[in-house]
């Protein structure tokens, strides 16, 4: 009896403290299960937002959406960019200013010399830190909620040559460039000369600046750097010069240099000759590393600038032959005839042969032997983009798509430009999987190339700038391409809203595209089975352009939306550049442009019914109206300055185009 008693009492005692335990482990589950429900649910929420605690430099951009971070970083793009690049320098112990706007041939509707990739860049930020899972994603937000991370924008883009063409044409003409030791030959017969004096150069340092601009635009911070300038020392002394003196008769002795050259088509022989009068004008003491002989590497050859100028002018106009591409025509029953077939080319390589010529005097310097009296001249093959074939056998049967735009109101250089394009690209032909370029099938962009200038505002300056009218060409083969249902591999829009590029049913802008050498550049890709033929015709009446896609159609099918616009961006105030470059009170002004958000949505249906749409997003940038207005030069001096230095505000732009 005690003893049942004692079990019963056992059991009534411990009964509730497992029930307490399973209580206390179901709440605890629950809990859990909230708080893991919450965390999850709290970084998911950030799926399509940037992460919190993220910070551009010092701006937080945590949270934003991608509309939100697109809105923000256009609007910085566009305020570094209209702040220009700033840079100082120091001429005689004053500080001389500068500011190079980025925006360049603006005639053409705008390409950057410098900018913010804000497409990439949003993608970029947007996905930064989520490429784990959603719980280790929700971690990561908890942790930058506690501790915020700075990190800086990737896809700045320089274009480093243009820059340093910009801020070298700027203080060129403050350095004092190097001066090596050299020998003036003033007759041959008799041997007369003079030697001049090597001099200490003083220059200024461009290498890095780009990075710097980089580094700078990554923290969303403006520019503002020093070029630094130093002492360069000669590579020729005087003393070394000295040391030659005995070896010019033999640069004279063996008498000119014949150049030759075989035409390998037609057999036909040419020859130049550089002969001795020309050796005395560009005879130069140079320093050959590459030469261990007496004299330190000190040999005699002739000056590069010269000897290039010469090739160019004299001899590459005999044996350069552009390379032709194959052009088709179509009938009028869609049968493929052709109408000019493929050619290799022929481009005289002008490096190769210097050295070589250079070459031939170095081996005067040294030798009493018998020495080279001839040149045989180097030449590249150029092969063209399109071969001719089987033209037949192409699949060449019918339209697949049309694209038109309007070049009305173009002064007549830009017309000449469109109607030289127009015929290099008349009778293209794209074979299955091949990427068409626009810049490689329209240069060089040269006179020599059949391009005329346009005027445009360089910096307090108007010059003359090649090519205008690429980009009619670009923006009306985008919209080919897309009527086509071709695979668009590069497109960008240009910087400023361009009535030429405006849709040609709503007239808003967005279904452009950019062309300017070497970038940014229009491609698209034949993804087809079969041949893609180009037939361009450039309507004189009306001003329209229309390019005609021909091949064989697989069922697909390429649409695009009229382009709408999200918003218009007034243009700010009137933009004056004082300059001595023009006459006092002359002013030459370009007109404002409106900035704008649009978009549109390119939409291809292959024949399986699969569907792929594109979202083309354009952002314009504002430019307000500039004017080049001359002044007179203003002179500094202070009192007991032997020479005065003129304080004038230099502004160079990579071109912001004048309106004419």
């Amino acid at each position: 009896m005690d003893l049942k008693n004692n079990f019963l009492k056992k059991r009534f005692v411990t009964a509730p403290s497992w029930r307490f335990f399973w209580l206390l482990f179901i709440l605890f589950i629950v809990v859990f299960g909230i708080f893991f429900v919450s965390l999850v649910s709290y970084g998911y929420s950030f799926k399509d937002r940037v992460l919190p605690g993220l910070n551009i430099g010092q701006v937080p951009i945590g949270g934003m959406e991608k509309d939100q971070l697109k809105f923000f970083l256009d609007n910085m793009n566009d305020k570094l960019i209209n702040d220009g690049l700033s840079f100082s320098y120091n001429i005689n112990g004053k500080e001389e200013n500068l500011i190079i706007y980025p925006l360049a041939g603006a005639v053409d509707g705008g390409s950057e010399l410098t900018y913010i990739d804000v497409e990439k860049e949003v993608e970029r930020l947007i996905n930064w830190g989520k490429e784990a899972g959603m719980i280790k994603l929700s971690l990561v937000v908890i942790r930058l909620k506690i501790k915020p991370v700075v990190i800086y924008i990737k896809n700045v883009m320089v274009d480093e040559d243009r820059l340093l063409d910009s801020l070298k044409s700027a203080v060129d003409k403050n350095q004092i460039a190097p001066h090596d030791a050299n020998i003036k030959i003033e007759t041959i017969t008799p041997l007369k000369y003079k030697i001049t004096s090597s001099t200490v150069g003083i220059v200024y340092d461009f290498e890095g600046l780009a990075d710097k601009v980089i580094k700078s635009w990554s923290k969303l911070e403006p520019t503002q750097f020093e070029i630094d300038k130093h002492e360069e020392y000669p590579n020729v002394l005087t003393d070394d010069v000295l040391l030659m003196e005995n070896r010019l008769p033999a640069i004279f002795d063996d008498g000119g240099l014949q150049l030759t050259y075989i035409d390998p088509y037609n057999s036909q022989e040419y020859d130049w000759l550089i002969d001795q009068n020309k050796i005395k004008d560009w005879l130069q003491v140079q320093k050959n590393v590459g030469v261990d002989l007496l004299g330190g590497g000190i040999v005699f050859g002739l000056e590069k600038e010269n000897v290039i100028a010469f090739l160019n002018e004299n001899v590459a106009s005999k044996i350069n032959v552009e390379a032709k591409n194959a052009k088709f025509e179509i009938s009028e029953t869609g049968r493929v005839l052709e109408f000019q077939g493929s050619r290799p080319g022929v481009k005289l390589d002008v490096e190769k042969v210097y050295k070589d010529i250079n070459e031939a005097f170095i081996e005067r310097t040294w030798h009493d032997e018998v020495v080279s009296k001839s040149v045989q001249l180097t030449v590249d093959k150029v092969e063209p983009l399109t071969k001719t074939g089987d033209v037949n056998d192409f699949g060449i049967k019918e339209i697949l798509g049309v694209g038109v735009s309007d070049y009305s109101r173009s002064p007549i250089n830009r017309i000449r430009n469109i109607k030289n394009a127009v015929n290099k690209l008349n009778g293209v032909l794209i074979a299955p999987g091949g990427i068409f370029s626009t810049i490689e099938y329209t240069k060089p962009f040269t006179i020599a190339g059949g391009y005329l200038p346009e005027l445009v505002i360089k910096g307090d300056e108007v010059k003359p700038e090649i090519g205008g009218g690429l980009c009619q060409i670009g923006t009306t083969l985008f919209r080919m391409a897309m009527n086509s249902a071709m695979e668009i591999v590069e497109r960008r829009n240009h910087s400023l809203v361009v009535f030429h590029y405006n849709d040609p049913v709503n007239g808003n802008p967005g279904t452009d595209a950019t062309v300017y050498d070497p970038a940014p550049d229009f491609k698209f890709r034949n993804d087809t089975d079969n041949y893609v033929l180009i037939q361009t015709y450039m309507d004189e009446n009306d001003e329209f352009l229309y390019f005609t896609l021909w091949g064989t159609n697989d069922g697909r099918k390429g649409t695009f939306s009229h382009p709408l616009v999200q918003r218009w961006i007034p243009h700010g105030d009137l933009k004056i550049i004082e300059t001595t470059k023009l006459e006092l009170g002359k002013e030459n002004c370009q007109s404002a442009f409106l900035g704008a958000d649009a978009s549109f949505t390119y939409t291809r249906i292959f024949s399986s019914g699969e569907k792929e749409e594109t979202i083309f997003e354009s952002h314009y940038r504002p430019l307000p109206k500039i004017c080049l207005v001359g002044v007179e030069e203003k002179k500094e001096c202070e009192e007991g300055d032997t020479e005065c230095i003129f304080n004038i505000e230099q502004i160079v732009s990579s071109t912001e185009t004048l309106d004419l």
